[in-house]
């Protein structure tokens, strides 16, 4: 079984939504590339990482942020506003 810890990213912080809606949101971190990395060192090889800015309007406003936590050395499940081919290649890049 593998499990994927997840970062949601709002405004370039870790947060939750309260079932989906953006007016509900728990933050957990100013700083999510030091949560990638807390769950690296509990053992995680890969993290899941959703986009909830782009998601909503389909930019890439968080991809500063997840390029940061791709740094830890975590592989990278990335959803959220990815839309056209140009994005994909962006985050392959």
């Amino acid at each position: 079984m593998n499990i994927f810890p997840a970062i949601d990213l709002l405004d370039g912080k870790a947060v939750r939504l309260k079932k989906g809606d953006y007016n509900e949101v728990t933050v957990y971190s100013d700083c999510p590339p030091e949560m990638a990395k807390k769950f690296k060192e509990a053992g995680a090889e890969w993290i899941h990482v959703v986009d909830l800015d782009g998601a909503r309007d389909g930019s890439t406003a968080n991809f500063s942020t997840v390029a940061d936590i791709a740094k830890v050395g975590l592989k990278v499940e990335i959803g959220g506003g990815i839309r056209i081919m140009e994005t994909v290649e962006k985050y392959i890049n």
